[in-house]
């Protein structure tokens, strides 16, 4: 019986060295283990019922192949296979094949036919799965359902399907500062890869979101909705069409978090990264409501403003910047240009402060004799809206409510250097 030597370096690549010409023999029943690399460990039960015939050159397989207790981990993004089974019937040069495996808390299944000519591998296959967790790092917790088919012709594999993703929590990292790596960056050491024995995988794959999908990214936070047709491997550049709805969202502009009245992300063919924007956003304030429209790209946004009661667009970009209300953005600051700046500039610290102790309602204002106070307000309820002052010239603090009562009248209340309430009513033009 000729002796077998199978061996797997750190790439993963194979190798199987027969020391005589006729392959023969039969493997049963064994456990193995293969760590490729420090990024994936493979752990499973083998029972193997295979008969090697013809010769070295030519070689012929007839047999079974059972995989039982399998693991698998690809520890660069945190996926992990469990409980993975696998059956394949071998005849000559290709295999029948049938699998299953739990990821997380979902579980899949695939099946198709292989076989090989020239040493490369032919054939269709299918994947099917429900909830599983394929990606699970800080950036990104992702569980999907896919239903996909391969088909496989020689160094080609093209995909196509669709994937459901009903919960995802995406939120990448600030790359803003990252220098990517130059086209020709060669690495001293490093074996080059032979271009022409590259696999090239060339996917159309369609994405559903469900209702539990949510991004926070370039200032754009909340929860996704609708579909997109992702293509990628046709050139240098993944690129999707479809369109994506944001819903209770928020966006950041000029360091204050304003609520996304409606809003959507649009796909027209281009970078999947850097989709088309139609955004309105508004931020409402004591007795105004500032807002933004956003157009352009995610990441060439074009910005414009509008207020109700309507201002000019100078004094809309100061109120959000700075807070306050209507008395603060129409009181010209005897300072000046200057001072105001450096109003607006503390305001951005403000906002960030606030930010970070929850909070989210952090503001300078100034009043009537341009007495600039530090201002932290919240909303208790949808009616009722509390706020306190503290000056930063005088030893002075001031406690403010204002609760709404219907469509058009409000109370305020204040308590501070002087005490008082009113009752206001509004008319919206």
């Amino acid at each position: 019986m000729p002796k077998i030597e199978i061996s797997v370096d750190i790439g993963g690549r194979g190798t199987v060295k027969v020391d005589g010409v006729d392959l023969s023999g039969v493997v049963s029943g064994f456990n193995l283990r293969v760590r490729a690399g420090k990024l994936t460990t493979l752990t499973m039960q083998m029972v193997a019922d295979v008969d090697f015939k013809g010769t070295l050159g030519s070689p012929r397989v007839d047999g079974t192949l059972t995989v039982a207790n399998g693991e698998i981990d690809f520890y660069q993004v945190n996926l992990a296979l469990r409980q993975v089974g696998f059956k394949a019937r071998l005849s000559d040069n290709g295999l029948d094949f049938e699998g299953t495996t739990h990821i997380g808390q979902g579980s899949a299944s695939a099946g198709g036919h292989l076989e090989w000519r020239d040493s490369l591998p032919y054939g269709t296959f299918k994947l099917q799965g429900d909830g599983l967790r394929v990606v699970d790092i800080p950036e990104a917790q992702i569980n999907a359902s896919p239903n996909l088919d391969f088909r496989i012709d020689g160094r080609r594999i093209d995909v196509t399907g669709a994937v459901k993703v009903p919960y995802a929590k995406i939120a990448p990292a600030d790359l803003k500062g990252a220098v990517l790596s130059s086209s020709d960056e060669v690495i001293v050491g490093a074996q080059r890869a032979d271009p022409d024995k590259r696999f090239q995988v060339t996917s159309t794959i369609t994405l559903s979101l469900g209702d539990k999908v949510t991004l926070d990214t370039s200032g754009l936070s909340g929860r996704l909705g609708g579909n997109i047709t992702v293509r990628s491997g046709y050139d240098q550049v993944t690129r999707a069409t479809g369109e994506l709805s944001i819903e209770e969202g928020k966006y950041i502009a000029y360091a204050r978090k304003l609520d996304i009245q409606h809003g959507r992300l649009i796909f027209t063919g281009g970078p999947i990264q850097d989709p088309g924007v139609d955004l309105r956003a508004v931020k409402e304030f004591p007795d105004v409501t500032a807002g933004i429209n956003v157009r352009g790209t995610l990441q060439q946004p074009r910005m414009s403003f509008f207020s109700d009661p309507s201002l000019p667009q100078s004094q809309i970009v100061s109120l959000i910047l700075s807070g306050g209300g209507l008395e603060s953005v129409q009181n010209p600051k005897a300072a000046g240009a200057g001072s105001e700046a450096l109003a607006q500039g503390g305001a951005i610290l403000a906002q960030q402060l606030g930010s970070r102790i929850g909070i989210e309602d952090v503001s300078l204002e100034t009043d009537l004799t341009n007495e600039t106070s530090l201002v932290l307000g919240k909303f208790l309820s949808p009616r009722l809206y509390v706020s306190y002052g503290v000056s930063l010239t005088e030893q002075l603090n001031t406690f403010k409510l204002r609760y709404t009562l219907g469509d058009h009248w409000t109370v305020k209340t204040e308590v501070g250097q002087a005490r008082g309430a009113d009752l206001v009513f509004t008319i919206d033009k």
